[in-house]
Order: structure tokens, then sequence, then C-alpha cells
């Protein structure tokens, strides 16, 4: 410990010689504003919602308001322990279908979460979402060409039809044969 307070003083004195030798030297520090700690808390927001608290937000002040992530509370309130499939249906029904077009309105999301309620405390796990698996680059020119189409089906239209057949497929979508190779490129070959 004595150590430690000496070589502290060394450095100090040592520090304060060098900017009287360059006193142009000299910056100085800003100070870094400090983050603000959250009043507003999950044991706040999730007994609001299930209990049917329509009015949770619309009371909040303004910077709790601010500081409300109505999506990480739409990933809460779809799961509960003892409700969890009218908690998962209703939360995917009400909230989750139009989530990010009613995004400019949070009171409506809120007030559309606090639905979902059951008027029982519960507990909520959090769940994570899933994290994306990425697609071979077949996959994905499907997935361009039909947006709409669930993974599924391009899973089942990559298994039915052969590598010449899809070939020919995306020759007739305006593939040249460039594109069509680096396509394939990699994929295991028919015999």
């Amino acid at each position: 410990m004595i150590l430690g307070h000496c070589l502290s003083n060394e450095i100090e004195d040592w520090r304060n010689s060098f900017f009287e030798m360059n006193p142009d030297a000299i910056v100085e520090e800003e100070e870094k504003p400090k983050k603000k700690v959250s009043t507003l808390t999950l044991d706040m927001e999730l007994p609001a919602m299930d209990f049917c608290n329509k009015n949770f937000y619309k009371n909040l002040s303004d910077e709790h308001k601010k500081e409300i992530s109505l999506w990480v509370l739409m990933r809460y309130m779809s799961s509960s322990q003892n409700y969890s499939d009218h908690h998962l249906i209703m939360v995917n029904d009400l909230v989750n279908s139009d989530f990010n077009s009613l995004s400019k309105h949070p009171e409506l999301q809120w007030m559309l979460l606090s639905l979902c309620g059951t008027n029982r405390k519960q507990y909520h796990p959090w769940i994570a979402p899933p994290k994306g698996a990425k697609k071979n680059k077949l996959e994905q020119a499907l997935v361009d060409l039909y947006p709409l189409m669930k993974d599924d089906d391009i899973e089942l239209m990559l298994k039915l039809n052969t590598t010449e057949e899809l070939q020919v497929f995306f020759k007739d979508n305006g593939y040249d044969d460039k594109e069509i190779k680096e396509l394939f490129k990699g994929t295991p070959k028919e015999k």
C-alpha cells in the first residue's frame, strides 16, 4: 500500500513537471454526461398491463414516455407462466400484427398491450427473439423473386426441383448464365 502511494506521487510529480515545461499540452478534460437512471421499471409497467390499465401511458411524464420501450414490453407480455396461450394469441393478434405501422402512436400501442392482460399479476419471462438464419444465395434469390413466399415453401421448392429445373427456372426469370453459375456455386451436384 505504501509502495502504491509513493508510485502515484511520482507519477503526479512527473505529470506536473511535464505540463510546466509544455504549457500548450494542457487539455481541458470534458466532463462526460452522466447517464440518467430511469425511474420507470418493468415492475411498474408489467403489472399495469396485467391489470389492463389503459391510462398508464397517458399518465406518464414526458421523460418516462421517451424511456418506455413498447417493443420490449410486447416481448414480455407475449409470454407468461399461467396463461401462456392467452398472452401469446392476444399479443400476436392485437399488437404484433400492426406494431410497426402504429409506431407513431405509442399510446395506442400501449392500449393494445393493456388489452392482453388477465386482471391477475403474472410472471412474464423474457424470451429472446430468434436470431435470423442466414439464407444461402439460392434461397435468397427465391425470396427476391417471391418475397411473400414462406420459408417452408422455399425449402419445399428446392427439394422438389432438380438443379437443372431450377437453373431453367432462373433463366426464365431473367438471370444470365453467370448469375446462375454464381447461385449454384457450392451446392451439391446431383447424380
